[in-house]
Parts: structure tokens; sequence; C-alpha cells
């Protein structure tokens, strides 16, 4: 890890522990949710990884559609715990919410943390029966950092070519519907995210063109193994221009997919919908996310 990433992420995790910590100790879980912590399982290397899981008390309903929540942090800071109060608003929507863990990179490097999020999402395949999940109703959401994750773990499920250049073992789960709130999309160019994140995401394999093509979101071997996707976006997001770039490339390439964007609001930072849930535009964004899914 370079000496900036290594700077943010010591402070970063300090910062994230507090936010934690206050969210445990203020905000009891709601009535009428359940939260089953810490389900155990691995990685492809053998690292333990875990997950939480918020649904409904009452089983009674279930099958219930699936939300798998992946966390942002920039891939050096974050933790599954840290958007508590996001997966509670979808459990009370009525969904089974999957919060899986992912090493930072401090711990495994850029294909380290995609294959973490594939071990999850083979997790939750293996489990959705026993949590009351239904396997043909899976929403998968991804903030940040976390977009990017979602997105090429998505992806390589349906390509054979990202399994084998990121020698990655495919999941198997059936995600219906992508969103991604402030996606950080773009992680190998020559701009400000690419100087410090590249050598240290991607090491020695940059010297292979055929993995630098494919970690170009907009190569049509990535956009195709993609299902319908919603992208969310401010004028106050630092990475709003990652979003509109990615919407146009869905838009050339004519996938499906629906944008968001709130041009003003100084209170609409990055990644809003999930880090400041309280705001009414968050919630707007919420209802739209649910009728949108909801589709099916």
């Amino acid at each position: 890890m370079n000496f900036v990433l290594r700077y943010l992420s010591t402070s970063g995790k300090a910062r994230i522990a507090e936010v934690i910590s206050t969210q445990e100790q203020e905000h009891p879980l709601p009535d009428g949710l359940v939260c089953l912590e810490d389900l155990a399982y691995e990685a492809s290397d053998g690292s333990p990884l875990a997950a939480d899981v918020y649904r409904p008390k009452d089983k009674s309903a279930a099958p219930l559609p699936i939300a798998v929540f992946v966390h942002g942090g920039g891939l050096f800071v974050g933790s599954r715990k840290a958007n508590r109060a996001y997966a509670e608003l979808l459990a009370e929507r009525g969904y089974v919410v999957f919060v899986p863990e992912y090493r930072l990179i401090d711990q495994t490097d850029g294909i380290g943390a995609i294959s973490d999020v594939c071990a999850g999402f083979s997790y939750l395949k293996d489990h959705a029966a026993e949590l009351g999940g239904d396997l043909e109703r899976v929403l998968v959401i991804g903030e940040s950092a976390g977009g990017f994750l979602t997105l090429y773990a998505t992806a390589l499920a349906n390509s054979h070519q990202l399994q084998e250049a990121l020698d990655i073992e495919p999941h198997t789960l059936p995600v219906r519907r992508l969103a991604c709130f402030g996606g950080m999309f773009y992680t190998g160019e020559f701009d400000p995210i690419g100087l410090v994140y590249r050598r240290t995401m991607y090491g020695e394999h940059l010297s292979d063109e055929h993995f630098k093509q494919l970690i170009d979101p907009e190569d049509p071997r990535v956009v195709s193994g993609l299902p319908p996707m919603l992208l969310v976006t401010s004028g106050a997001d630092f990475l709003k221009s990652y979003t509109l770039r990615y919407t146009r490339a869905l838009m050339m390439a004519g996938h499906d997919h629906r944008l968001i964007y709130y041009k003003k609001g100084k209170e609409l930072v990055h990644a809003f919908p999930s880090l400041h849930p309280e705001l009414p535009q968050s919630m707007e964004v919420l209802d739209a996310l649910d009728t949108w899914f909801r589709e099916l």
C-alpha cells in the first residue's frame, strides 16, 4: 500500500469505529426487525469473512426479496457495520438485507476484494432459503467503492473472460438488478483516483494489455454481463463525473439503466442515499429504488 492510502487508512478506520460505536449506543434495532450478526464464511484463499443479515421478524411472508448491500470507503476504510441505518430501512421495506464483508487493501488487492464479494454472493446463494430470501428477486446495491466491487462481481458471473483475467471462481447468485450510489467505477486510469490506486490494486497485472482492457468498466465484455442498473449521484458528489460518464457508456451500449441526478444541494454529498439516509432526497431515492426493483 502506498503512503497516501496508508495515511488515509489509519485516520479513516478510527473515524469508522467511532461511527459504529455511536450507532450501537444511540440507535437500537427497530421493533419488528431481527439482525443476524457475524455469519461466518471464507474467502477463496481461506481468509475469514462474515456478513450481517437484517430482516423482518415475521417469517410468515417469506420468501422475501433480497437486497445485498456492499459498503464503500475507498477500499481502505469502511465496514459492513457502518451502514446499519440504511440496512434497517431496506429491511423495514420487506427485504432480507445481506451485508457482506470484504478485505481492505491493507490486507489484499483490488482483485482480492472482488473475490471476497463473490464469496459473499456464494454464501448467500447457499443460505438464502434459511434466511427467508427469494433467489428469484435479488437486488445488489453498491456504495462508492462498493459500486466498483459489485459491478465486477456481478459481471464476472456472466463472463468467462473476466473469470480468467481476474482468476476468480465465479458465483452463481442470480442478480436481477444492480444499483450504485456514487460508484467508484474507474480505477485503472491516470486520473487522481487511478494515480493513487492503480499500482496497489492491480500490481504486476498492469503489464498485461488484456487485463487493462477488462478493468475498464466500459468494455463490452463487462457491460454485457450486467443486469439493468440504477445509478445515483449529485452535484456535490466528488465522483459525479464517474457516474455521469458511465451512464453515457451504458446509453451508447444500449444497456438498460436509469439515472437519478440531483444537480443542486450541498448536503447531497458523495453516496448520500446510504451515508445520509435521513435526508428527504435519500428517502426519494429509496422510494424510486424500491419501485424500480419491484417492477420485476
